[in-house]
């Protein structure tokens, strides 16, 4: 299901589609960096998660062939990667505590 901000012109064929894309995990990937619009930095992904670069990562994301060889993510990627999208949930979720539990900010005068 998108949970998405943007507008779907045809929502049926849409999650049709999507259906189809995430039965793969390459396409489950391929997709959650669509639906996250930019949400993800993929760069910062690449080196605090696997200790890569982001070509390293774009690379195995598009499906690149390099050296007559597809690259793409192997099963144990594909679980850490999954984890690093588990743990990003965590720490925003801890931020969005930590923000309903603050108080609103005094007004100058009184600081």
């Amino acid at each position: 299901m998108y949970l998405g901000t943007r507008k779907i012109f045809n929502p049926e064929q849409s999650e049709a589609n999507r259906e189809k894309v995430i039965r793969e995990k390459s396409g489950a990937v391929w997709n959650a960096f669509v639906e996250l619009e930019g949400l993800i930095n993929k760069t910062q992904i690449a080196e605090q998660y696997f200790g890569r670069s982001q070509a390293w990562f774009s690379q195995k994301l598009n499906g690149c062939t390099l050296h007559n060889k597809r690259q793409a993510f192997s099963e144990e990627e594909y679980r850490k990667l999954a984890e690093s999208f588990r743990h990003i949930a965590l720490r925003l979720s801890a931020h969005a505590d930590e923000i309903d539990a603050a108080t609103m900010e005094l007004p100058q005068e009184d600081l």
